[in-house]
């Protein structure tokens, strides 16, 4: 009997036939399974197939390779997708756990609005901000002056939140040098809204 050069899958001649037909058809059949055993446990994750157990306490017993999938189909709450991650098993997320990840998520996001305007102060010498996201007055207003080419006039202006309302706020600017409203200026700043 000889085997093939690649992945060792033993092969019957004619002379095999005679008096070692059922000890090499045997061997074959082994070698056959051995290789196609081999092929299920490389450590590629192409053409891998899942790994099947009733239970979790199965799964965790079997090694998979990294990416691998394994499903557990009969312990209840443990039912469902596993992935191994090179050392153990890990349960994929479910629908109602990605949810609850969105709504946390958005629970922290939404709670701030930040830009920078770039503006032309109206004659009161107020600068309008609009919101994007929100469509209720914020809790507080950070605002800071930026630099810009006019950094002459700039050092002379204070901004202040004059107004919070649902769709944006007034940022109002006073002269310092001559403490009135600075109508009619360009400026620049940073504005950072906070909502709970």
């Amino acid at each position: 009997m000889k085997t093939t050069p690649i992945y060792g899958i033993s092969y019957i001649e004619g002379g095999d036939l005679v008096s070692n037909a059922a000890a090499g058809f045997k061997k074959a059949a082994e070698t056959t399974e051995a290789a196609l055993k081999l092929v299920d446990q490389r450590s590629t994750v192409e053409g891998v197939k899942p790994v099947i157990a009733g239970t979790l306490a199965r799964l965790a017993t079997m090694r998979g390779a990294t990416g691998q999938t394994g499903y557990v189909t009969s312990d209840g709450n443990n039912n469902g997708p596993y992935c191994w991650n090179g050392s153990a098993w890990v349960k994929y997320a479910q629908n109602t756990q990605i949810n609850s990840l969105q709504s946390q998520i958005a629970a922290i996001t939404q709670g701030y609005e930040f830009g920078v305007a770039a503006a032309s102060t109206d004659p009161n010498g107020v600068a309008t901000v609009n919101w994007v996201r929100h469509s209720t007055s914020p809790q507080a207003m950070l605002v800071m002056l930026a630099r810009t080419s006019s950094d002459d006039l700039n050092r002379f202006l204070s901004p202040m939140v004059y107004e919070l309302t649902n769709n944006g706020a007034q940022v109002r600017f006073r002269r310092n040098d001559s403490n009135a409203w600075a109508g009619n200026q360009p400026t620049k700043f940073y504005w950072l809204a906070l909502w709970k």
